[in-house]
């Protein structure tokens, strides 16, 4: 635009200067010099006018957006998983005999420990038993001592003294069988807990088939989780889990106490255990729990949100990258990366490939831009801050499991000298998880 203006105002200026052929003074032509440098001036100045005025317009269309620099940050991999909560002290009380209930001495929620008795049976009829079988021991028993006598003195006969001997003996043992039966008749906690449930009250009919109280201990509780048979290389006993239990906004960290060691046909799954201490009974049988644990860790990866990442016609992996135009100020340049996708987990995806620490990428997911759109960034000071904070942090390494002093001058290109004297390290001795400036 502006060669068609320049060049339109040399033709203007060249037809003002086609006069009549005549002879002219010098004083004339230094007047039209002078009237000519002067258009030409004004001419300069509305070109610039109009210069400023196209950057403007051009400036004005192209679209601020907001974007954000690729920062290395740690990935992790959870296997999750859903368990209940369940207890060893968790008892129905069944009656070993039928009968009446005659008295209930517990009430719900009352501690009953192991052997406590929590209500009795009426055993009027096997009392009247044993009081029959008491009579006849006494007898029996008479009976065998007068035989006994008898038989040291050499008097009677021996079949007499071991028919006398016999029936004691039975109805001793048969004495001690109605005892056994009369003990039933107390119905007696096998377990030490609180009586949860009472299911029967006095005067109805208790039976072996039917429960007739609940007794929960919450003491020691456990979590038992089905997981995959793919997960088997992966949990193995003591395997740290992370468990939530979101109805009581509780979080609590273990170990793995069992695996399972049978993989059940029909879902392909096999059973895991953790135990847990609850001391303040917040955690009740049939709770919902769900199961973190770790499968995969990395340090200093590139990760992204799943919802910047998109795919194209042929199925591959990209994001928008942001390229600075050096002749335009402010200035950048939409290009497609093809990026490479490891593990995702939630709505966190691990970059293999294709991203690098300091790219700027956009955060619209790629909304309405095309490659090769010009665009502006919206939210520069926080770009700024970020690429600030990505130079700071390139000058620290965080120590790996296994990594010595040497390992990571080799790395580097610095010499252990140099680590030790930058971190006032007054030997070699450093430990995972440790920060340590590796460059000044």
């Amino acid at each position: 635009m502006k060669k068609y203006l320049s060049a339109l105002s040399l033709i203007l200026l060249l037809q003002a200067c086609q006069t009549k052929t005549k002879a002219v003074g010098p004083e004339n032509l230094q007047a039209q010099k002078e009237k000519i440098v002067a258009q030409i001036d004004s001419l300069n100045r509305l070109l610039t006018q109009i210069d400023k005025q196209l950057m403007t317009n051009e400036s004005a269309s192209i679209p601020k957006i907001d974007a954000m620099v690729v920062l290395p940050k740690s990935f992790t991999h959870y296997i999750d998983l859903q368990g209940n909560v369940d207890t060893d002290g968790n008892v129905l009380v069944v009656p070993e005999a039928m009968g009446t209930v005659k008295k209930i001495f517990k009430n719900e929620g009352d501690f009953v420990r192991k052997g406590q008795t929590i209500l009795t049976l009426d055993d009027r009829v096997i009392r009247n038993q044993i009081d029959e079988v008491k009579t006849q021991y006494a007898l029996a028993k008479t009976a065998y001592e007068r035989q006994q006598r008898l038989w040291k003195q050499k008097i009677g006969s021996e079949m007499a003294y071991l028919q006398a001997k016999t029936k004691k003996e039975a109805l001793e043992r048969k004495l001690k069988t109605l005892q056994a039966q009369l003990d039933k008749f107390h119905v007696k906690a096998p377990v030490s807990g609180t009586l949860d449930d009472l299911m029967i009250k006095e005067g109805e009919m208790a039976a072996p088939q039917r429960p007739v109280a609940r007794l929960v201990n919450l003491k020691k509780v456990y979590v038992q989780a089905d997981v995959s048979e793919k997960y088997l290389p992966v949990i193995k006993k003591n395997t740290p889990v992370k468990l939530i239990f979101s109805e009581i906004n509780q979080q609590r960290t273990a170990k793995v106490n069992y695996v399972g060691n049978f993989i059940h046909p029909n879902n392909r799954t096999f059973k895991i255990r953790v135990n847990l201490s609850n001391s303040d009974n917040l955690l009740k049988p049939n709770l919902t729990a769900n199961l973190k644990i770790k499968d995969f860790s990395v340090d200093n990866a590139i990760v992204l949100p799943l919802s910047l990442i998109q795919e194209d016609r042929q199925g591959q992996n990209f994001v928008f990258v942001l390229q600075p135009l050096p002749q335009e100020k402010d200035v950048y340049k939409v290009v497609k990366r093809i990026v490479h996708i490891g593990k995702t987990y939630k709505d966190q995806a691990l970059v293999t490939g294709g991203l690098h620490a300091g790219d700027i990428i956009t955060t619209l997911a790629g909304r309405g831009l095309t490659e090769g759109d010009k665009v502006q960034i919206q939210n520069m000071e926080q770009i700024v801050k970020q690429l600030h904070l990505l130079k700071n942090n390139s000058h620290f390494h965080v120590v790996k499991n296994g990594e010595s002093l040497k390992n990571i001058a080799k790395q580097y290109n610095v010499s252990v000298l140099q680590l030790k004297k930058w971190n006032r390290l007054k030997d070699k001795n450093i430990k995972s998880g440790q920060k340590i400036v590796v460059k000044q």
